[in-house]
């Protein structure tokens, strides 16, 4: 239906109108009985053979869906049926991340979903801890230790242990790089977000694989998906390949990934 129905609209829209479009109607999907079941039967999201363990979080595939399509949590429950083992909501600031907990609220999730923040980050962080499962954090300077350290010190005041991922802007020198991954490995950051196929490799390298790695990358094909797992990647993440391509992006991609990494394990 989305290929019908939006696909040949929205691969004609500039970016931004485009996700908003494709969120209305899985917005609809949602709110018509019977579809999620249906989706959830069709996407399957518990693939077999690609289930990990990521920062003592089980995801039972390594693809999810990037933040900026649901931006206050509205839908997190109803994209998950997708077959996306996990759902990174926002970006947020404090009045949406006010907004994103009353919409969990209402619609409880089954699956892994993350935050990511981007503003007002102590605050925005504080509130929704105990609604989450991971946050992201976009900080203004990702060398600002004493930054880290406040999120890092706040998080030290709950009863339980929640995973915080620093999103790494793509313009870092490898100088700003290699510090910012030292300062993350050495405060008790649990694992880096990034942009670029390129900074994957760049990640793993350094790191030696001791940090996991996020990628949104604007993947656009199940070979793109691959070729970031086995370039060092913990978990992927789709966003504009979704909104391009429809939910059959998912489909494709996961059973690919359910031939290929089971070939690799066998080779």
């Amino acid at each position: 239906m989305y290929n019908l129905l939006i696909r040949p609209f929205v691969r004609k829209m500039e970016k931004e109108k485009a996700s908003a479009v494709a969120f209305k109607y899985f917005k609809f999907i949602g709110a018509v009985p019977g579809l999620r079941q249906f989706y959830r039967l069709v996407h399957k999201n518990r693939s077999f053979g690609i289930d990990r363990e990521v920062f003592g979080l089980h995801f039972y595939n390594p693809l999810g869906l990037g933040a900026g399509l649901d931006r206050k949590g509205e839908m997190s429950a109803t994209l998950e049926d997708l077959g996306f083992s996990f759902v990174e909501i926002g970006p947020l600031d404090a009045e949406s991340t006010r907004t994103a907990i009353a919409n969990i609220q209402k619609q409880p999730y089954e699956d892994i979903v993350a935050a990511c923040i981007d503003a007002d980050i102590i605050t925005s962080f504080s509130l929704i801890y105990d609604f989450c499962d991971f946050f992201v954090i976009d900080f203004p300077d990702t060398l600002d230790e004493q930054a880290v350290d406040q999120v890092l010190n706040v998080r030290l005041t709950y009863d339980e242990y929640k995973p915080i991922v620093m999103r790494l802007p793509e313009s870092m020198t490898e100088a700003e790089l290699h510090k910012t991954l030292d300062n993350c490995m050495y405060s008790g950051i649990d694992g880096v977000q990034v942009r670029s196929l390129e900074h994957v490799k760049a990640v793993y390298e350094y790191t030696k694989g001791r940090l996991p790695i996020i990628a949104n990358s604007h993947i656009k094909t199940p070979s793109e998906a691959l070729e970031l797992l086995n370039s060092g990647a913990s978990l992927i993440e789709l966003r504009s390949g979704l909104v391009a391509e429809g939910p059959s992006l998912v489909r494709n991609t996961l059973n690919f990934l359910e031939k290929e990494l089971a070939n690799n394990a066998k080779g």
